[in-house]
């Protein structure tokens, strides 16, 4: 108890160091008595004048960076909700970046000695100073042998005893949200739910194999994409504590004038970035969700080269057709359109009129319809949709709010390094090419082939008659592929065969 009081008045002079303080006295009730005893609690400090002219948004993330790395990432958690805090709020506290001195160099040798049970020589042939450091880990160049080469790494260490500081910060803060759970001001920003959900990226971040694994997969997705490149992970130099993938040889994204200096194609880097993050996102369903400018290289063929891998984000195949969907909608300046995959979605409520939705919907795109192209965000179109499917009760996951968070930064850097960048053009090829498969027929039967094959493993009786119908869809398949756009009259016939195949099949089952 005492120790949950000191955090109390280490964050409440914090706040008023910050001045973060007279944001919660605006909305809270019994104003006078909260101003009372914050102010004397906080006895001694003086607001600093050097944030005057700063936004609330870069106050609280200066505020969350004094108060420790729980903060921090609890700050950029809620930096990609601006619907429990607002769009201003949330784009500063995108901006929030860990940055923390270095621990020794000794340090990270014991900590690697521990964990590989053996001397630093019989793991690297050669190890750094550290070369980046935040709040969760810091990273190394090192270099590793095999055979009779030596290879050249990167290797990430957690900081000493971080588990227990984070540790120690998240039960203070379950603490004071569920203290605050009692205040109806603060029962609308749900507390205890981003609390629980900064905890479970947290316990991420804090095992590096996690940090690997996603590495390996976005790798495996990634692979056939000439434009984006995942470094190796050495499974065997990885550990809890400890993650070594090859090192990245590239010019940071942040470095204009290196980048002009060694000649690097930017205009093709930007566009390879809004590509390749679509097909992460609407291809994969599986993207990177950190992709600033720290993260990002560039070859001199714009080839993008990315690291640090502890924030990805996942979405389903509904959500995946839904965003290309909209995108695609608003390309198109359908909008009527966009409201049917909404209600199809089961996203409109059954007493909202899907006219009106649409015509909320136009509210959006129409304003944007006579400007240049460059200066139209794809990320605040999403934004202010969010914004209006609030106004007609729909839900949105977080994933799909990550998403549009990540592509406010992806379009962020994108224009850096080309201003002229025009987004709807270079996103329009990629967008139709996946709905055209998606919604293709050939994806159409095998979507009807895969569902069979469930109600196979359903029914032991009747394995004979589902191989048979596989062998009919693979046919039906192969002759979808072979055929030339002056056969395509046929599909009739190829839809009137399937349905007749699961016609049949549902007699089985259901007789």
């Amino acid at each position: 108890m005492l120790s949950n009081l000191l955090f109390l008045i280490k964050l409440i002079r914090v706040l008023k160091k910050y001045n973060v303080l007279i944001l919660i006295n605006k909305n809270i009730r019994f104003k006078f008595l909260f101003i009372f005893f914050t102010n004397l609690i906080s006895i001694g400090v003086s607001y600093d004048r050097n944030h005057k002219n700063k936004s609330d948004g870069l106050r609280i993330a200066q505020a969350l960076n004094e108060l420790g790395p729980s903060f921090v990432k609890l700050g950029q958690l809620i930096s990609t909700r601006p619907d429990i805090v607002g769009n201003t709020i949330a784009e500063d506290l995108s901006l929030l970046r860990d940055n923390l001195p270095p621990f020794s160099r000794k340090t990270a040798i014991e900590i690697i000695e521990v964990e590989f049970g053996t001397n630093i020589d019989n793991v690297f042939s050669q190890f750094s100073e550290p070369i980046a450091a935040a709040s969760i880990a810091q990273v190394h160049f090192a270099k590793i042998k095999s055979s009779n080469t030596e290879i050249d790494v990167a290797v990430k260490v957690l900081r000493p005893e971080i588990e227990k500081i984070i540790n120690q910060e998240m039960e203070r803060l379950e603490w004071l949200t569920t203290f605050m759970e009692n205040f109806t001001e603060f029962q609308r920003l749900r507390p205890n739910s981003i609390i629980k959900k900064a905890k479970e990226v947290i316990k991420f971040e804090l095992d590096l194999r996690y940090e690997a694994a996603a590495a390996s997969e976005l790798s495996e997705n990634t692979n056939m994409d000439e434009s984006f490149y995942v470094p190796k992970v050495y499974w065997d130099k990885v550990t809890q504590k400890i993650l070594t993938m090859e090192k990245i040889i590239g010019v940071p994204a942040d470095k204009i004038d290196e980048l002009n200096e060694k000649k690097v194609n930017k205009k093709q880097a930007a566009e390879n970035l809004i590509i390749n993050f679509l097909r992460q996102s609407i291809r994969d369903g599986y993207f990177h969700a950190d992709l600033h400018q720290g993260n990002l290289f560039l070859n001199p063929k714009g080839k993008l080269l990315a690291v640090d891998f502890g924030i990805m984000g996942r979405l389903d195949k509904k959500n995946r057709s839904y965003l290309a969907e909209i995108i695609y909608g608003f390309i198109k300046q359908d909008y009527l359109h966009i409201a049917k995959i909404h209600q199809e979605a089961g996203l409109i409520d059954k007493n909202q009129s899907i006219e009106d939705f649409s015509q909320a919907l136009r509210s959006i795109g129409e304003p944007i319809i006579n400007q240049k192209a460059k200066n139209i965000s794809m990320g605040n179109v999403l934004l202010q949709l969010f914004d209006i499917t609030k106004q007609f009760n729909m839900f949105l996951q977080p994933q799909l709010l990550l998403l549009q968070k990540t592509m406010i930064t992806v379009e962020g850097v994108a224009r850096k390094l080309d201003p002229d960048i025009n987004f709807w053009e270079v996103s329009k090829p990629e967008i139709e090419t996946w709905l055209k498969d998606e919604l293709g027929i050939k994806n159409r039967l095998q979507q009807t082939q895969q569902a069979l094959q469930s109600i196979a493993r359903k029914v032991p009786d009747i394995p004979d008659f589902i191989s048979r119908a596989d062998q009919a869809f693979d046919l039906i398949v192969k002759n979808e592929e072979d055929k030339t756009p002056k056969n395509s009259a046929s599909n009739s016939y190829v839809i009137g065969g399937v349905a007749l195949v699961v016609g049949i099949m549902l007699t089985f089952v259901f007789i």
